[in-house]
């Protein structure tokens, strides 16, 4: 890994490295099928300037023998897939489908910022694929992770931030695959931007006072795009640790859809908190809502709540919230409790997602965030959690950003969704373990909304599980099982398929920066138009400069 120390204040904003880092995913560009057109020379140009800047800028530092705050990590991937269940882009069923060989180069960059006024990670890749018979589906697709904070004003003033580049299927009824590869057809680009500024301070050196913004633009074509702007300001108590507290927040959510209509939300709420000792938190809260989101014109309701928050000891952890909003009952359990080698996780959620978040799928699992919370007793210090949590999964073949509970489909206007997820992961001398079992169901929220998508016909639900078996063979090299399934119905009208996988894999580190894998799988698809099975082999090689 290369790193340079950081001489002036970055301009980039990026998370903080203990937080688990979004999901990265890939967006796609139409490539022409020429050779030259593989990677536009402006941009390639741009990609080889960075590299070598961070490059030669990681060996100043290092021949400096000076202390990184800023590490830089150019990497390549090469990635093989041989596939006998390829449909061509544009073919329809009749067409049949055949066997494709889908090469894909990837050069990418990670920047890291674990000190000072910005912290956090961005992570970026150029992702060309290549497809051995169907040219016309080459294309150059990006892949984004970013967010984190930068302190503009110290203990006042700070500006939270986030993008993301995504690619996710366009319906949850359209023809599924494992790996997106089988489904041009029924892939979306989605690409996020959420700015959030916090600015605080306190009033007479009684109240405390804080101030936060929200601007979130999703955009992902034709009835997919988002824009969502908020504000809301909160008064509590500026002293700490009294038994007895308080809050008065008020706040404004506008939402708008490319596909629906602007939607408003207010709301004026007073909490008060109770703390009878250091293990137990109890709230109670009520206030107003004033909203148009079943009604052209804005209509008022009450809008109550209560909520519990237990630790009664550091390994374990139990939050139950629940509010009677204007759009029925919200509610958040969260339980999770971490053994030596082990830890388990359960949550059960009812929102609205109205586009303020960079994640409209809801809270997903990933490996990352149940081994980061696993290793807590191992290694408190979170930034060199991190890169010990980081290791671990790269010696035993699992990405990081590997989704434990699946599901999800875009949506063109304000939704309401229910998601239940169990999870679960081991970690033994050679073996680890990881499972998820979820469930959500979807329906609209915006009754009035003419948006065309899968929820227009009523509430659409998707049940699945992912079971993982990592086993290390010698100190270098190891196998991988997976096996997953999912299940899409729709509620109100006909429509269901099945999407089962199982997958048996090799890996091995060919050096400390460089690792190369083996996988086979077999996928079975059943659905009442398009069914298929596929049986794939894919090589994948990369490495870290």
């Amino acid at each position: 890994m290369a790193t340079v120390m950081a001489t002036a204040k970055a301009p980039l904003a990026m998370p903080l490295p203990h937080r688990p880092t979004p999901r990265q995913v890939v967006s796609s560009v139409p490539m022409p099928s020429s050779a030259p057109g593989l990677v536009p020379r402006a941009l390639a140009m741009a990609c080889v300037a960075v590299l070598a800047g961070a490059v030669s800028g990681a060996a100043i530092a290092q021949q400096a023998g000076s202390r990184p705050r800023l590490e830089v990590t150019p990497a390549l991937s090469v990635t093989q897939t041989l596939t006998d269940s390829y449909r061509a882009k544009g073919a329809t069923a009749a067409d049949g489908r055949s066997s494709e060989a889908i090469t894909s180069i990837s050069p990418g960059l990670r920047v890291t910022s674990r000190a000072g006024r910005v912290q956090g990670v961005f992570d970026y890749g150029l992702v060309g694929v290549l497809h051995a018979r169907d040219s016309a589906a080459n294309e150059i697709q990006h892949r984004l992770s970013a967010s984190g904070r930068a302190e503009l004003v110290p203990n006042h003033l700070d500006l939270n931030a986030s993008a993301s580049i995504s690619r996710q299927p366009t319906s949850a009824f359209g023809v599924q695959s494992v790996d997106g590869s089988l489904t041009t057809n029924n892939q979306s680009d989605v690409r996020t931007l959420s700015l959030q500024p916090v600015l605080r301070g306190v009033l007479g050196g009684v109240v405390a006072v804080q101030a936060s913004g929200n601007a979130t633009r999703t955009d992902g074509g034709t009835q997919v795009g988002s824009r969502s702007t908020g504000a809301s300001l909160t008064l509590s108590p500026a002293a700490a640790g009294r038994v007895i507290s308080w809050s008065l927040t008020g706040s404004r959510q506008i939402s708008d859809f490319d596909g629906g209509r602007e939607t408003t939300t207010d709301r004026a709420i007073a909490s008060l908190i109770v703390r009878p000792d250091a293990e137990l938190q109890v709230s109670v809260r009520g206030g107003v809502e004033r909203s148009d989101l079943a009604s052209l014109e804005s209509r008022e309701s009450e809008n109550y709540g209560a909520g519990i928050l237990w630790t009664p000891t550091p390994r374990t952890r139990v939050s139950i919230d629940g509010d009677r909003r204007q759009f029925g009952d919200a509610h958040q359990v969260a339980l999770e409790h971490r053994f030596r080698r082990s830890v388990w996780r359960y949550s059960d959620s009812r929102s609205v997602n109205d586009g303020s978040s960079s994640n409209g799928s809801g809270s997903q699992t990933t490996a990352y965030a149940l081994f980061f919370e696993l290793f807590a007793s191992q290694e408190p210090d979170p930034v060199a959690r991190d890169l010990l949590v980081r290791s671990f999964l790269e010696r035993n073949g699992v990405s990081p950003d590997t989704l434990l509970g699946g599901g999800g489909f875009v949506t063109g206007a304000v939704t309401i969704q229910r998601r239940q997820e169990l999870s679960f992961a081991l970690s033994g001398v050679r073996t680890t373990f990881t499972a998820a079992v979820f469930q959500t169901t979807s329906e609209r929220g915006d009754t009035l909304s003419g948006a065309d998508d899968d929820l227009a016909t009523g509430p659409v639900r998707q049940r699945g599980l992912s079971v993982t078996v990592t086993h290390r063979l010698t100190p270098t090299t190891g196998l991988n099982f997976n096996v997953s399934s999912q299940r899409s119905r729709s509620l109100a009208a006909a429509g269901s398929n099945n999407l089962d996988s199982v997958a048996l894999g090799w890996n091995s580190r060919l050096s400390r920066q460089s690792t190369l894998s083996l996988t086979v799988r077999h996928a079975a698809y059943d659905s009442d138009t398009e069914p298929y099975t596929e049986n794939a082999v894919t090589a994948a090689f990369s490495t870290r400069f």
